[in-house]
């Protein structure tokens, strides 16, 4: 279920100063349900009913749940189609992570300058030349559900109810970050028979999302931290 509410707002003063406002909300919600069975002892090979095996060796089935909420703005302004700046701020919350940590705030900075619509800009063969940089951020959950949490699988010991630890959470992780800075070059020349661009970017990622293996000896495997950079 995915639902997004939008609301836009523009407006030009005097003709020369154009300004665009953006805000919105979403929220996504997933379930996904699994069923599984093996059996053993099939009668016609070729067939892969399973009414058409005799011993039930294996049956299984399981839930999941995971949503996600945000809130964001966004405001445009450009003088005279000649200079542009923008900005940009998120917030948005996972059910991946703790109650306490499960809110993440995102942020983006834009610009651009286009040097042939200046007075001074004489080069007739220039038919766009822009100047831009832009600097944002970007958050990720992708590590699965419930690892800030400790979860039990439920096995069967000589036909009774056992719990076995499946994972170790750590309440702890939060969001990963990746910042984008970018500065570049646009061009059109030639009556705009030669297009292009040259441009430069750095990105790096903090409190990157990573599996911490411990010693077995301490009873499990591994869980997950917020434990680099990229």
């Amino acid at each position: 279920l995915n639902a997004n509410q939008l609301l836009n707002w523009a407006h030009t003063y005097k003709g020369v100063h154009n300004v665009e406002v953006l805000l919105g909300h979403e929220t996504k919600q997933d379930r996904v349900e699994n069923v599984w069975a093996r059996k053993e002892n099939f009668l016609v090979p070729s067939n892969p009913e399973l009414d058409n095996a005799a011993k039930l060796s294996d049956a299984s089935s399981s839930a999941a749940e995971y949503a996600l909420e945000g809130f964001f703005g966004q405001v445009k302004y450009n003088y005279d189609e000649k200079y542009y700046f923008s900005a940009s701020y998120r917030r948005d919350a996972s059910s991946r992570f703790h109650p306490d940590h499960r809110w993440g705030n995102f942020y983006s900075l834009g610009g651009a300058w286009i040097l042939n619509k200046e007075k001074w800009f004489k080069a007739d063969w220039v038919n766009m030349l822009k100047l831009k940089a832009s600097w944002g951020q970007q958050g990720n959950d992708n590590i699965g559900d419930y690892r800030y949490t400790d979860t039990f699988s439920l096995k069967n010991f000589n036909g009774q109810v056992a719990f076995v630890q499946s994972t170790v959470g750590n309440k702890n992780i939060t969001w990963e970050t990746n910042s984008n800075f970018n500065i570049g070059v646009d061009f059109e020349l030639f009556k705009s028979r030669l297009t292009g661009s040259v441009e430069y970017f750095l990105r790096k990622t903090t409190d990157m999302l990573c599996i911490v293996y411990v010693p077995l000896s301490s009873g499990y495997f591994s869980s997950y931290d917020n434990v680099g950079d990229m």
